[in-house]
């Protein structure tokens, strides 16, 4: 019995330093996201470099027509600023996309052509104004390619820039009646990156667009009524009625042409997991040293917690170059290769190929939940049931008290 619980004791002890083995891996893994997170931030620095000179991103509100008018006599003159939108108003866009570069970083953009028709019903006042500009505001305008093109009610207007996008002059018609409808066609070419957005001022505003853009985000306040997203891109529609917007100055619906999940994301979702392969990996190890009677020693759990961790730099350096996917299977096959060969040194049996294959079960678990955005803590605690379930059927048959002498 003496013996028993001296074997007891000494098992305790043996599970509480692999344990703190275990944690102190956290020390190193940390490292590692640090360096995630680094990379990442410098990934959203050169972002902001190389659109901050082709073009951000673009939200177009607008057109609609900006108009002065006196009203009162003498001292009660008062100057009034008032405002027609559209009646309707329609929006044909094709966007072009393309990856920059810039040293080890792509960053998706576009080049947007636009074409907005519609037309205006004017109202008493506008033909006795002092003054009336048309108006259509830009997310950015140093986005903008060659001179854009302004027509209304026939006439070619002037363009010129103003601080939140164009402006166009309009000569009042002194003739002109209540109710008259007045066309309108704008036409422009602009850069931009990330999104491109619509806030809707007329009572009905239609978007088409089409673009070369395989994975589209759509957001905002409205969903397309129409969408089909294709490998070789996308189109999409919406139709927007006045009476469906609680306030139109803050509305506003379009498409964020996102890259999909960059590989920093992708890699620090897999150091989230990294606790989790170093406790399976000490956990098999401890049962097959008892299964076995093979002993691991302290700095070989130390070796293999190390080796653990560092698959993670492994994944971040080919990442910078290579697909995400690649550089997983890369870094996998190198780790378990390098602790197939260490656990069969250390064991010398069939056991090592045993834990061996279980590493490269984990690698393969764990690519599988990255890939699973909607299920994954499903499947992580599913993953964890079934891992706890193997070892009560391993450990259900060990026994470290007086009974054993019987």
């Amino acid at each position: 019995m003496e013996k028993n619980n001296l074997l007891w004791k000494n098992m305790l002890l043996k599970i509480s330093i692999i344990a703190f083995l275990a944690l102190v891996m956290l020390i190193p893994l940390s490292m590692v996201r640090h360096q995630v997170n680094e990379r990442s931030y410098r990934h959203s620095e050169t972002i902001s470099n190389i659109t901050s000179g082709w073009g951000a991103s673009q939200l177009f509100t607008g057109p609609w027509i900006s108009y002065k008018y006196v009203v009162g006599k003498d001292k009660e003159r008062e100057t009034i600023e008032a405002g027609i939108y559209p009646d309707s108003v329609q929006y044909i866009v094709n966007t072009t996309s393309q990856i920059l570069h810039r040293s080890i970083y792509d960053v998706p953009v576009y080049t947007a052509e636009v074409t907005i028709s519609g037309h205006f019903v004017m109202d008493d006042k506008l033909p006795g104004a002092l003054s009336a500009e048309l108006l259509l505001n830009i997310g950015e305008l140093k986005g903008i390619q060659g001179y854009p093109s302004i027509v209304l009610g026939g006439e070619d207007l002037k363009v010129k820039s103003r601080e939140n996008g164009l402006k166009a002059e309009i000569a009042l018609d002194k003739d002109a009646r209540e109710g008259n409808i007045v066309p309108f066609i704008i036409v422009l070419k602009v850069n931009g990156s990330e999104a491109l957005s619509f806030r809707p001022v007329a009572n009905l505003t239609e978007v088409e667009m089409t673009s070369d853009y395989p994975s589209p985000s759509f957001e905002g306040d409205f969903l397309p009524v129409e969408r089909e997203v294709r490998e070789d891109g996308f189109t999409a529609k919406w139709s927007i009625s006045q009476i469906t917007m609680s306030s139109p100055s803050s509305n506003s619906f379009g498409v964020r042409l996102v890259k999909p999940v960059t590989q920093y994301r992708q890699t620090e979702r897999a150091t989230k997991y990294g606790l989790l392969v170093i406790f399976m990996v000490f956990i098999a190890g401890f049962i097959v040293e008892i299964v076995s009677k093979r002993p691991i020693n302290i700095i070989q759990y130390m070796v293999i917690g190390a080796s653990l961790v560092l698959f993670y730099s492994l994944l971040l350096a080919f990442s910078d170059f290579l697909s995400f996917g690649l550089s997983y299977l890369i870094a996998s096959v190198m780790t378990t290769v390098a602790l197939g060969g260490y656990f069969v040194g250390i064991m010398k049996n069939k056991w090592a190929y045993l834990i061996t294959g279980l590493v490269a079960l984990a690698y393969g678990v764990i690519y599988i939940l990255l890939q699973m955005e909607t299920f994954a803590f499903l499947a992580g605690t599913l993953l964890l049931f079934i891992i706890l379930c193997v070892i009560m059927f391993l450990t259900r048959n060990m026994k470290f008290d007086s009974t054993d002498d019987r």
